[in-house]
């Protein structure tokens, strides 16, 4: 199936959107468009057509939906929100017949999910290739490198990774020295429509520049979870005074006087599918 086909097919039958988007996790939809571009760049290098490939916080499961056209031998959908796998069910059986997807209810970020009763990741079940489409970090700092750690612990050929174009010197930097992977490229510069989803959207849609990555995990390589998580709590607690302020010059920017407020308003933290 060609990239063109792919969209479409995909346009045809997926409903992207999130019936109840949850802000804390960063629930925004992946168009067509954008999932066609990222499979269409894992069908290229071999990554997908008879590979087990796994779709990290799958949302409504348009990359998940979009490897199993690709012809992935098995394709397994992971997300902690019961309402979004609710709706990539519903999206799975929108084609004729239904497509086969595993979906996993469990925190990618914490590692609290199993598949067949084993945990994946260092000792347990491999998969070859992982898709994702990941939280930016806006609401939970430091997430989109959590779920690149989870990625890196449980793929064996291949890791498909969207990120902000503006991170991508510290997306790089992490992949290399703290995940140790042997490759990461960035195969292309994409454009990812955000619709307005919360109540603090002022504009109907913001485009934001995002890089989809390639990495290449090191076999046997072992990451220091005790020295990332001081980094994650730490970029956490940061993000989170960030916003605190933000909201607290927002306020009094709104008190009378006619002065215009100093909050800063967010476009995006990113993820969904």
């Amino acid at each position: 199936m060609r990239a063109r086909q792919l969209e479409s097919a995909l346009s045809a039958n997926v409903d992207e959107t999130f019936a109840t988007p949850k802000q804390r996790l960063e629930q925004y939809p992946t168009n067509a468009a954008l999932a066609a571009g990222v499979l269409h760049g894992a069908r290229a290098r071999g990554d997908v057509e008879g590979k087990f490939v796994v779709d990290l916080g799958c949302g409504t499961g348009i990359l998940s939906v979009a490897a199993t056209l690709c012809d992935a031998a098995v394709v397994v959908g992971v997300d902690v929100d019961e309402d979004a796998l609710t709706r990539c069910a519903e999206n799975l059986r929108a084609f004729e017949p239904a497509l086969e997807v595993e979906l996993v209810c469990g925190d990618v970020i914490d590692g609290s999910w199993t598949l067949g009763g084993r945990r994946m990741g260092r000792g347990g079940k491999r998969c070859d290739t992982v898709l994702m489409n990941p939280p930016f970090g806006a609401w939970r700092g430091g997430a989109d490198v959590a779920f690149l750690r989870a990625a890196f612990k449980i793929a064996d050929g291949a890791i498909y990774s969207l990120h902000k174009t503006s991170t991508r010197a510290h997306i790089e930097k992490v992949a290399k020295t703290r995940f140790h992977a042997r490759e990461a490229e960035v195969l292309a510069q994409l454009k990812y429509d955000l619709p307005a989803t919360y109540g603090h959207h002022r504009e109907k849609s913001v485009e934001i520049a995002v890089d989809l990555w390639r990495f290449e995990p090191t076999p046997g390589a072992v990451i220091d979870d005790e020295a990332l998580e001081l980094e994650l709590a730490h970029d956490a607690s940061i993000d989170g005074l960030a916003r605190d302020l933000s909201s607290k010059a927002h306020v009094r920017g709104g008190r009378g006087g006619g002065r215009r407020g100093g909050g800063r308003r967010g476009a995006r933290g990113g993820r969904g599918k």
